[in-house]
């Protein structure tokens, strides 16, 4: 029996992008209460030849989620694309630059901002293998909390035994539908969930792919 949690949804519906000369960009997340490591995250759509900068006024870990495309980032000379992870630590007041590398299409990723993580290397590449199907597995291997992603088929199920007891979940369905905690998400809808032991979710679709992670 799925016990009820207090939780907050982000609906992809209500969603505000704002647009710029050559991104778009939404924050799905930003400064919540009921998170301990994580600040923000934005989803991005990059145009042809597009580049998006940020810049921190503290030191931040990044994760770089590609959802479709190829991108390449400042001072990390290799390509990163759908499939991939990257983890790096941003560094105070300097420029963090994210171009897309698809000639005739746009690029669309996730960024998640964390707050500093006591990683061993200043970039973390991680290939993500979704062959095995209804198995969540990391997301990136350097970031010391608990964070999955996995491809599901429908009406499998997962659970998942928080770590820690004081944390939250982020949850979020990238491709399909999922009944998670006992609520309805859908395509690119997120939820942040509390007071919580474990957790338990169902894909309603097929190949349906969502990440959670513990916050």
């Amino acid at each position: 029996m799925v016990v009820q949690t207090p939780s907050k949804i982000f609906k992809n519906d209500f969603r505000i992008w704002q647009e710029n000369e050559k991104s778009i960009i939404t924050e799905i997340l930003k400064d919540e209460e009921k998170t301990h490591t994580l600040v923000s995250l934005k989803e991005i759509l990059l145009d042809i030849e597009g580049e998006v900068r940020f810049n921190f006024d503290g030191e931040r870990t990044l994760l770089i989620l590609p959802l479709y495309g190829e991108i390449i980032i400042t001072d990390f000379y290799e390509p990163i694309s759908a499939g991939m992870s990257l983890t790096l630590n941003a560094q105070s007041g300097k420029d963090i630059v994210i171009k897309n590398l698809v000639h005739h299409d746009r690029s669309d990723l996730l960024i998640f901002e964390f707050k500093k993580d006591e990683c061993p290397q200043k970039f973390s590449k991680n290939e993500l293998d979704f062959t095995l199907k209804n198995n969540a597995f990391q997301i990136s291997k350097t970031i010391q909390h608990p964070n999955f992603i996995g491809l599901y088929n429908s009406r499998a199920e997962g659970y998942y035994a928080l770590k820690e007891s004081d944390k939250s979940i982020f949850g979020m369905v990238i491709n399909g539908a999922f009944e998670f905690q006992n609520r309805l998400m859908e395509n690119r809808d997120a939820i942040l969930l509390w007071e919580l032991e474990e957790l338990e979710f169902e894909a309603l679709s097929e190949n349906a792919l969502i990440l959670f992670m513990e916050v």
